[in-house]
């Protein structure tokens, strides 16, 4: 690994909304923290009651840099009402029912891709669909903080009040910026949620709003939130024109449209002369298969044949799964925030180009 993990004590613990909490972490050494761009995420290792390993998570700095500390706000992932024998978020829960003021949890250094250069000066927008909006707030803080004049449009979709955020930060910050515009929408008020004052309007992120609020939509994007929110407004913005380069999505997950190469599915069917799929060994597992489409990932592969490889982000900013590659080739399917070491793959962002042995 890169860099050793670091331990921190939970400082602080506040309520940001009825689903989110934020966490304040310290150092136990008391030295400062390392530094980190606005919108960078912090990997953990958290040692939860009753697992047999520590669980590797990622979740994205709510703050912008300064030197104390490191401050997480995590939405409680629930159950899904459609499906609910699945169980609720792992690490999510521990941090809202478990954790508390005094406890510690382990860090490595803040990393990934999606995070804005205060070195530049061109307008930009911000999209953020719920719990998305965290390292929209690093950001916005980060141009307060350096007193920044840059052009803002901060979008950011909820489904109610009761998901709302920093809301009184982000109407002081609204107050004494003029130039960070801000326009909140709910999908589904509450009675009690007023137009206006808690929100401007109903509904969701779309083209029309975006052509009524954007001066221009040739702009520069920043879009977090849920898979299918981003996915729609990338595709979107892409049939007006907009080229992928200006439309940046969170890292974490199969939605940044503009890194997206062709599964292994898609080759096969489009030339005939890669229908013969590679063959993957497990080393240390003793296990052998052909690839198979249903996998997009080495990673998804191996949980599919019961090879255990420890993971954090799923998607190359943790450098978690970090695995040797003892011989072959692979490919992958975006950029991503870690290097891998010579002679090792990141499993969760790539594919067998070749027949390939892991040391997994």
């Amino acid at each position: 690994m890169a860099s050793s993990y670091r331990k921190f004590t939970v400082r602080s613990v506040v309520n940001e909304s009825e689903s989110a909490k934020s966490f304040t972490l310290v150092p136990d050494d008391g030295g400062k923290i390392e530094p980190y761009f606005p919108g960078q995420h912090l990997p953990l290792r958290l040692h939860i009651p009753g697992q047999g390993r520590p669980v590797i998570r990622c979740y994205t700095l709510s703050d912008c840099f300064n030197g104390r500390d490191y401050r997480l706000t995590i939405k409680k992932e629930l159950s899904p009402a459609n499906r609910p024998q699945v169980p609720p978020g792992q690490s999510s829960t521990y941090f809202h029912e478990t954790l508390r003021v005094g406890d510690r949890v382990e860090a490595r250094l803040p990393s990934g891709n999606f995070f804005l250069d205060l070195q530049l000066s061109h307008p930009i927008a911000l999209l953020a669909g719920g719990i998305g909006v965290t390292p929209m707030i690093s950001m916005i803080n980060a141009l307060r903080q350096s007193r920044s004049s840059r052009e803002v449009h901060f979008i950011f979709a909820l489904r109610h009040g009761g998901d709302h955020v920093f809301k009184k930060h982000l109407k002081e910050v609204a107050a004494e910026c003029p130039n960070i515009r801000m326009h909140v929408l709910y999908e589904n008020p509450r009675p009690q949620d007023l137009v206006g004052i808690d929100y401007h309007r109903t509904g969701r992120i779309d083209l029309t709003l975006l052509r009524e609020i954007l001066p221009s939509l040739d702009t520069e994007y920043y879009v977090c939130g849920p898979s299918a929110m981003m996915n729609a407004i990338s595709t979107a913005l892409a049939t007006e024109g907009v080229s992928s380069s200006r439309i940046r999505t969170e890292s974490f997950g199969p939605s940044s449209l503009a890194f997206r190469t062709a599964t292994a599915a898609e080759v096969a069917e489009s030339d005939p002369q890669h229908s013969r799929q590679p063959v993957v060994t497990f080393a240390r597992s003793g296990k052998k298969a052909s690839w198979t489409h249903d996998a997009n990932t080495l990673l998804e592969f191996a949980e599919a044949h019961g090879v255990d490889i420890g993971f954090g982000c799923r998607y190359g900013d943790c450098g978690t799964c970090m695995t040797r590659v003892i011989r072959g080739t692979v490919q992958y399917l975006h950029p991503t925030g870690a290097s891998p070491d010579p002679g090792t793959c990141l499993p969760c962002s790539c594919r067998p180009e070749t027949d390939v042995e892991l040391g997994a």
